[in-house]
């Protein structure tokens, strides 16, 4: 089997498991927030700000090495990042259970610090991982990863809809992330071929850590990053501000998520298999890039003209403040998709202090954001300076990576032309709602703009994309196998 059919297959399977785990994830918290109303919703995003604290600050990479090193399917190896996700799991839950009390104080929900020691289970949980179905990502197998991913959040869509019937507040939430970490350790186990054991081997452990540190500080930076502005609107805005503002964060950082998973399940082990071979490494590294500039721009397009009606029918009128931010949001978030692909290109390498240097810089935009909330600025303000602390954080990303040959040209001549498209794209989509005609509250008219939206996104993306020179020439060499193919099949039917 040829790499590119392995890739296109692997591709298949991982594109339908993330667009359901999407669709459930909407889903779930479409009905979350329904049911609990604006205010309840704000405290349930308290629980969900902790949550990430957790898995972006514990983030040593133990699975991604697994991938990445030469040794990485060996039952030592395995039994080794076993152990210390165990470790990193009981010191991660003291620590949790221990601060319960002044993280409550900080959103001012000093009557609910039991619900936020309650969560340091979920890292007791992740501590007891299985990781013997990611090795099989080495052989471009990625039908485990994909149940892995889909079936818990599958189930706990129909848990958010029991528990709802039972609770009338935050407590759904809380159910909600309690149960989908019992499932995610529950299928690692299921889906695993080898069982589950432990291995002391300190210069195998040394190996990780030494891959994993630099991810575990920039695992404290991302959280900083991602949930830095939640946390400053949670401790300085009403309650009711966190929550129609989140809406909009998570709208536009689901999508990001979900590709930063499909680039790193596809691109790692094609490029660590590829990085002793600089002409395909440069190869795999310009398509990276050009995905990832493809899927910003259909982002911004989509949120720029369609976030209106998306909120307006998921959510509900009393969480359409979120559209003054949303395009905002969606345009840091688009940027932050671009960096995806520098810092997949230098883990590949094991440079994993590549995206924890440009997330040192990216934190610069922190700093603004605390200055602009303490003014008490428009949160819109905010959410703006996002765009400009990714923007330098691309920059210091791509100055770092490492490449063989051709990184003057993949940098000025490529991102270059990228980055351009992707910011003439940002400035239609913002001036297009002035072009059409006023919102209105009826159905058909939201499910028109969410249609348009979807069309002008797609269009925009495949425009860019055809417009580099690689994507053309793979095309051509597609079609020019399909119709060899055809005529070969044309005459064995003769």
């Amino acid at each position: 089997m040829s790499l590119r059919f392995s890739l296109l297959k692997g591709a298949s399977v991982l594109t339908v498991s993330q667009a359901l785990v999407a669709a459930c994830t909407f889903l779930r918290n479409v009905i979350i927030a329904r049911h609990i109303g604006l205010e309840n919703f704000g405290i349930a995003t308290t629980f969900v700000l902790t949550i990430s604290l957790v898995e972006m600050t514990s983030n040593l990479a133990l699975d991604r090495v697994l991938v990445q090193d030469r040794e990485g399917d060996s039952d030592d190896m395995l039994g080794s990042a076993h152990f210390l996700q165990f470790l990193k799991g009981l010191l991660i839950a003291a620590i949790l259970f221990a601060i319960a009390s002044p993280v409550a104080q900080l959103f001012d929900l000093a009557d609910k610090v039991w619900a936020f020691q309650l969560l340091a289970v979920v890292a007791l949980l992740h501590g007891l991982m299985n990781f013997d179905f990611v090795v099989r990502q080495r052989n471009l197998d990625f039908l485990p990863t994909a149940l892995f991913d889909a079936i818990p959040q599958v189930l706990i869509l129909g848990v958010a809809f029991g528990a709802s019937l039972f609770f009338e507040d935050y407590r759904v939430m809380l159910a909600v992330i309690l149960l989908q970490a019992m499932m995610h350790v529950l299928l690692s186990h299921l889906l695993a071929k080898r069982p589950y054991r432990w291995a002391l081997c300190w210069p195998l452990a040394k190996r990780k850590l030494a891959f994993g540190w630099p991810l575990l500080v920039n695992g404290f930076l991302m959280f900083g990053i991602f949930q830095g502005d939640r946390v400053i609107i949670a401790s300085l805005y009403a309650k009711e501000t966190l929550a129609w503002y989140s809406v909009a964060f998570s709208l536009c950082m689901l999508p990001t998520l979900i590709f930063a998973k499909l680039s790193a399940y596809l691109l790692m082990p094609v490029l660590s298999r590829s990085r002793d071979n600089p002409a395909l490494f440069y190869r795999c590294g310009e398509f990276a890039l050009i995905a990832c500039c493809g899927f910003a721009v259909l982002m911004v397009v989509f949120f720029g003209i369609g976030g209106h009606g998306l909120i307006r029918l998921s959510f509900g009128e009393q969480y359409l403040l979120a559209v003054g931010v949303i395009t905002w949001l969606a345009a840091m978030q688009a940027v932050r998709v671009i960096r995806i692909a520098p810092s997949v290109i230098a883990n590949s390498q094991a440079h994993t202090k590549n995206a924890m240097i440009a997330n040192i810089f990216r934190c610069i935009s922190l700093a603004a954001a605390i200055l602009l909330a303490l003014k008490g600025a428009p949160v819109t303000w905010i959410a703006a300076t996002g765009v400009g602390g990714e923007l330098l954080a691309l920059s210091v990303s791509v100055s770092l990576m490492k490449m063989a040959r051709g990184k003057a040209r993949f940098v000025w001549s490529l991102l270059r032309q990228l980055l351009l498209g992707g910011a003439l794209c940002y400035v239609f989509v913002t001036g297009v709602p002035h072009l059409l005609p006023r919102p209105d509250t009826s159905l058909t008219f939201g499910l028109l703009q969410l249609a348009v939206a979807g069309i002008a996104a797609v269009f925009a993306a495949a425009l860019l994309a055809l417009a580099q020179a690689p994507v053309r020439s793979e095309l051509k060499t597609f079609l020019r196998r399909r119709r060899e193919t055809e005529r070969l099949a044309g005459n064995f039917g003769q």
